[in-house]
């Protein structure tokens, strides 16, 4: 593994502990109560923003270092900005615990203080994408890349909702329509967008690249999912925040289309027979670079996310229409869909393409994790209207508690234990060669 970007890795995976134990303590919650005066509301913030800022996040400024890398570039001080993220996610975490959007008693002074450390991310991200354009600005575009292109371009797109709410809140013009418009602007596209397109271009740059380059359309592909990303969330903003009206086809619409990108993407990756032992390019691969080193573990983890990622693409589909959407509003689908997406296919996709990119041992208990992920998802099923009213009972709680414990067992084996023995990379370095990004596997 690659020493100055190790304390990224290691930062990463611990915000996920954090976040994983979070969210165990919110399903106990509805057994027995929050302590110290804490809301609901608050904690689900804290923890679903340090999966989004403090975990996610630097794993794929990583992927983008190595990806810009591997087609020929530099990614300058990519293992500093992402551990500067991981450190600012877990920054916003107790501000966010405390009080969510709202202001914070601090020595007789109310203060925005989740508010304020979210802008201090945010210019890590701005600093991310000024850096990701500057490395990869005239590199022949890959499938890896454009996917990347799109990626950044929605994490810029979706900070515009975190920078709505912060001038509101601080020009007291917020109200609860534009706050809920304003985060659902940005943590639905932040999830959509720069996880899940981001996620298909770590999966082509670790498992995938070879059928991305053989598959027509990927490009044109990737552009269409960016765009009816984009558009939809610009129209669902402009209906919810500011009034404006007939927008509802254009919403629906650009998520059909955004729904088709997903699918033929992640059909297109899984269907195409898988070439033997060859270089996960995706790009420019150099003579001297080596084959990647067979991982069944991670691509089992790979392969599931891709067919999360599908079937997220057709839940997206009927989601769009009016009746879909009420039908997965009316059966209260919505938390068991953001598992599935966020917990089941992103944080394994990722964990996949880091075992590929740095070393297995970077994530040791790739089995447990898998299944503890899908017990939890299982047990979140009876919480919803799928699930038959005359099974119902308060064992439905102490399941979804109890499972929501063995994801973060995992986690935390993975944590203690930590990267062992050499890393993927084939030989040292050569005279005057410094490492610019992730390692490449051998």
């Amino acid at each position: 593994m690659s020493r100055h970007l190790s304390p990224a890795w290691r930062l990463a995976l611990f915000s996920l502990l954090l976040a994983m134990l979070t969210g165990a303590a919110l399903r106990f919650a509805f057994i027995y109560g929050l302590p110290w005066g804490l809301r609901f509301e608050d904690v689900r913030h804290a923890h679903s923003h340090l999966m989004f800022f403090a975990w996610a996040t630097p794993v794929l400024m990583l992927v983008a270092a190595e990806a810009v890398r591997r087609a020929g570039g530099r990614l300058a001080g990519a293992g500093a900005c992402a551990s500067a993220a991981a450190l600012a996610g877990l920054l916003a975490y107790t501000p966010f615990l405390l009080s969510g959007y709202r202001l914070l008693p601090v020595a007789g002074r109310e203060l925005p203080l989740s508010m304020m450390a979210s802008g201090l991310n945010g210019v890590l991200w701005y600093l991310f994408a000024a850096l990701y354009l500057a490395g990869s600005w005239r590199l022949t575009r890959n499938p890896a890349l454009r996917l990347l292109d799109g990626a950044v371009v929605l994490l810029l797109v979706s900070s515009v909702g975190a920078v709505l709410l912060a001038v509101s809140g601080m020009s007291g013009t917020a109200t609860p329509v534009t706050n809920a418009a304003f985060v659902d602007l940005f943590l639905t596209l932040f999830a959509d967008g720069w996880f899940g397109v981001g996620l298909v271009a770590a999966l082509v740059l670790t498992h995938f690249g070879t059928r991305a380059r053989a598959t027509r359309g990927f490009g044109a592909a990737a552009w269409l999912l960016t765009a009816g990303l984009a558009v939809r969330s610009a129209a669902r903003l402009a209906g919810d925040a500011y009034g404006i009206a007939g927008l509802t086809s254009v919403e629906s619409g650009a998520g059909v289309v955004a729904a088709a990108g997903w699918l033929y993407l992640s059909l297109s990756l899984l269907w195409r027979r898988q070439p033997g032992r060859r270089p996960p390019d995706s790009g420019v691969v150099q003579p001297s670079e080596p084959a990647t080193v067979v991982d069944p573990p991670g691509l089992l983890l790979a392969r599931g996310a891709l067919w999360l990622v599908a079937f997220k693409a057709v839940v997206e589909t009927l989601a769009a229409l009016p009746a879909g959407a009420d039908l997965v509003a009316r059966l209260g689908l919505r938390v068991l869909l953001l598992h599935a997406f966020l917990l089941g296919a992103v944080t394994p996709g990722l964990i996949a393409s880091v075992r590929t990119l740095i070393t297995p041992s970077a994530f040791v208990p790739v089995r447990a994790f898998a299944t503890a992920v899908l017990v939890l998802l299982v047990c979140l099923v009876p919480l919803t209207g799928l699930w038959p009213a005359s099974l119902a009972g308060r064992w439905q709680l102490w399941a979804a508690a109890c499972s929501s414990l063995l994801p973060a067992v995992a986690v935390g084996y993975a944590f203690v234990a930590g990267p062992r023995g050499r890393s993927m990379v084939a030989g040292p370095e050569t005279a005057g060669q410094r490492s610019t990004g992730l390692e490449e596997p051998a």
